[in-house]
């Protein structure tokens, strides 16, 4: 369960330009939908059938921040300091660890008990892997960060976030528009 934690909260920081993102996909492909060119290869079905798969996945992606802020609205406030900083802020560690006045190990430790503690109220919200493998395992952009977490168990967070934005552009670019042109 800890991998399913560690990849909501890698993916956090990007939900929401995603979402925009696929708000702004929806809308061109809505205009688009009556042009001529459009008709001659595409069905309306066949344009309804696109737009209904990306509001779904703007649904997980919403409920997936809903969640995670929820769990960390419930941590104490040093561990809630810590998940903000890392996972929502995107601070280094080490610049948190010096902003805390503690040693880098130190830090690592608070943070790995941060996780933890985010780990177990999440399954005590009835969140558990089963919940996650139902609604994320198709998702191949969320499951490529997860699979890369029992892989790799990453403790540098740059390389993760490197991975995970490009996982995360290649699979909504599928949808066949040029993903780079809706990131605010």
């Amino acid at each position: 369960m800890k991998y399913w934690s560690k990849s909501t909260l890698t993916i956090y920081k990007y939900l929401s330009t995603m979402s925009n993102s696929i708000d702004r996909i929806i809308e061109e492909n809505s205009k688009n939908s009556n042009s001529a060119i459009l008709q001659k290869y595409q069905t309306t079905q066949y344009q309804a059938s696109k737009i209904i798969d990306l509001i779904d996945r703007k649904r997980k992606m919403v409920n997936l921040k809903v969640i995670a802020e929820d769990v960390v609205s419930r941590l104490k406030k040093s561990d809630r300091r810590i998940i903000t900083l890392v996972f929502f802020d995107g601070i280094k560690s080490e610049v948190v660890a010096d902003m805390m006045g503690i040693s880098l190990r130190t830090f690592f430790r608070r943070k790995a008990n941060a996780l933890n503690q985010f780990t177990l109220i999440l399954e005590a919200l009835g969140y558990d892997s089963e919940f996650f493998e139902g609604e994320y395992s198709l998702e191949n952009w969320f499951m490529s960060i997860y699979n890369t977490c029992v892989s790799k168990d990453y403790q540098t967070d740059d390389v993760l976030n490197k991975y995970l934005i490009k996982c995360m552009f290649n699979e909504i670019s599928k949808v066949g528009v040029k993903f780079n042109t809706y990131l605010v």
